[in-house]
């Protein structure tokens, strides 16, 4: 068992320390842009949820990549596993950022063994996932119209019946963000049939989403707008000691929320990946096709967009 004191420091050009964070208290600690990390880096080629450290229970640390968009390295050499940490390694974020990871009692680039080895468990790990992202259009709005007291029902109701049709479609609800949720299906034999899934839950949420509308009496129809894609991302437990929750992160998650906000902006209800089209050919050959600059990438996104109409009679 490895009990040192652990660090990770920031480094400047010229190799000298800028900046040091305690590796202490719990036993993950996230990098990267978003506020939400341990260690943040507010820069822009570093991911919203770029990697991770996450100490087993012999003390010993690993480094993961999720699924970022510039890459993390170890010592000059990119992973794409979870990989060990030794005191003195250099951890690259993208091309530019360099830390540095101290471990007391722990060799500097030499092969640790210890009798707690076999117990040791990486959470993560990359699969092929499908993301199906939908929110209510014109929630602001909606909200100011009916007040807190009722839009508080409604997004209870909601949320109720967002649950019994992913389960339908059997795929799973990964994470409620105010008037939007996110839910995947995971695998990569199933990939077509995933995408052809979660393609008909967006259509019955849709349905179902109208008919809630009619039962609470909104004066308006309540519609949502959805985005879909598939690719491969890191999925796994990941969070504290009694936290920790199975999700799915990476680039992938970061794009199709930035679709999903193009379904407001196109008036589209739908839009769907490129990777994911081309999986069903009927859509990519029957559905109009566009590259988007969406924020966080350098090089625009190709999607194909359509309404519900159109998508229950491509399916």
């Amino acid at each position: 068992m490895i009990s040192g004191h652990s660090s990770l420091a920031l480094l400047n050009k010229q190799g000298s320390i800028i900046k040091t964070w305690p590796l202490t208290a719990k036993s993950s600690f996230r990098i990267g842009r978003g506020a939400e990390n341990d260690i943040i880096l507010a820069n822009n080629w570093t991911s919203r949820q770029h990697a991770i450290l996450q100490r087993e229970e012999n003390g010993l640390f690993n480094a993961i990549d999720l699924g970022s968009s510039n890459g993390t390295s170890i010592n000059g050499q990119r992973i794409h596993t979870p990989t060990r940490l030794y005191s003195g390694d250099q951890i690259q974020i993208g091309s530019r950022t360099t830390l540095t990871f101290m471990q007391e009692g722990v060799p500097e680039h030499q092969e640790i063994i210890t009798e707690d080895d076999e117990r040791t468990v990486a959470f993560l790990e990359k699969d092929q996932v499908t993301i199906l992202i939908c929110d209510i259009r014109d929630f602001t709005s909606l909200s100011e119209e009916i007040g807190d007291k009722n839009i508080s029902q409604v997004l209870k109701l909601w949320t109720a019946l967002i649950k019994t049709v992913i389960d339908r479609h059997q795929g799973s609800i990964d994470k409620f963000i105010g008037d939007a949720v996110m839910a995947t299906w995971i695998g990569r034999g199933r990939l077509p049939e995933n995408i052809r899934q979660a393609l008909s839950c967006a259509l019955e949420l849709s349905h179902e989403t109208l008919k809630l509308g009619k039962k609470v009496n909104l004066k308006k129809p309540l519609r949502i707008g959805a985005a879909l894609n598939t690719g491969e991302a890191v999925v796994g437990n990941i969070g504290v000691e009694g936290g920790r929750d199975y999700t799915v992160i990476g680039d992938l998650v970061n794009v199709t929320f930035r679709l999903e906000e193009l379904t407001g902006r196109t008036g589209k209800d739908v839009i769907i990946g490129a990777a994911a089209a081309r999986e069903l050919k009927t859509l990519s050959g029957s559905l109009a096709g566009d590259s988007y600059q969406v924020k966080g990438r350098k090089e625009p996104v190709k999607a194909y967009t359509a309404d519900f109409c159109q998508l229950k009679r491509l399916l």
